[in-house]
């Protein structure tokens, strides 16, 4: 299989400080270098995004663990046969291993370490059922928009009939910004629905009260 080269949206200078800078986590919120990577706020998100991803069921794939509540929830899916997630910080990756060591285990989960740029390319085209992207943002100016690049990748790693999700930057609808990216990405069913959300006074990456959940199909009429 002829690997594709995917441009990174970092440095390999932040990669390097990402990779190498302690997490902190708690019941509340995940933090790395300061940023607010996910808190528990997002647990219905989570779970419509992985409603969403299992939809097909068979293989998923999902791109950032974080505190591993999509994970939970994915993995909870009667429907599915094998999830991989990937991830790329060694200590979150560590704690994933913790919470889903029997699922590890059994061959049901499995985690590719490292960033998705550089692991992607490596899967196989049309290989999975469903995939939710979650990735975070490493520096500061891009926080939602890392998304963006991986649309194409969607795409290719999708079969026939499959659906994608990602966390999104949008409160209430799908903008043209994103149908225009996802269009050229190669995606043609395009829709959403809305999820309720009460993320508290102190986050800072998300004010509303509502978020969209992307409902990406490919080839589905």
């Amino acid at each position: 299989m002829t690997q594709t080269k995917i441009p990174s949206l970092y440095s390999a200078k932040s990669k390097i400080e990402w990779i190498n800078t302690p997490t902190k986590l708690n019941k509340k919120e995940l933090l790395i270098k300061g940023y607010q990577v996910m808190q528990r706020w997002e647990d219905n998100y989570m779970k419509s995004l992985a409603a969403v991803a299992t939809y097909r069921g068979g293989k998923t794939l999902e791109v950032g663990f974080g505190m591993g509540i999509s994970c939970g929830y994915i993995l909870s899916s009667k429907k599915i046969k094998r999830h991989t997630v990937i991830e790329c910080h060694p200590q979150v990756i560590k704690n994933a291993e913790k919470m889903y060591a029997k699922e590890i285990k059994s061959g049901k989960l499995k985690i590719l370490k490292g960033f998705w740029e550089d692991i992607s390319p490596k899967l196989a085209s049309n290989s999975f059922d469903g995939i939710l992207f979650d990735s975070c943002p490493l520096e500061s100016g891009v926080e939602f928009f890392q998304f963006l690049p991986f649309f194409k990748e969607a795409k290719r790693l999708l079969k026939d009939n499959s659906i994608f999700t990602y966390f999104s930057d949008e409160p209430k609808n799908i903008s043209k910004m994103h149908k225009d990216k996802l269009i050229k990405a190669g995606f043609k069913n395009i829709d959403y629905k809305i999820c309720k959300v009460n993320p508290p006074k102190t986050c800072e990456y998300w004010k509303h009260k509502t978020i969209v959940v992307p409902l990406i199909r490919k080839n589905e009429r």
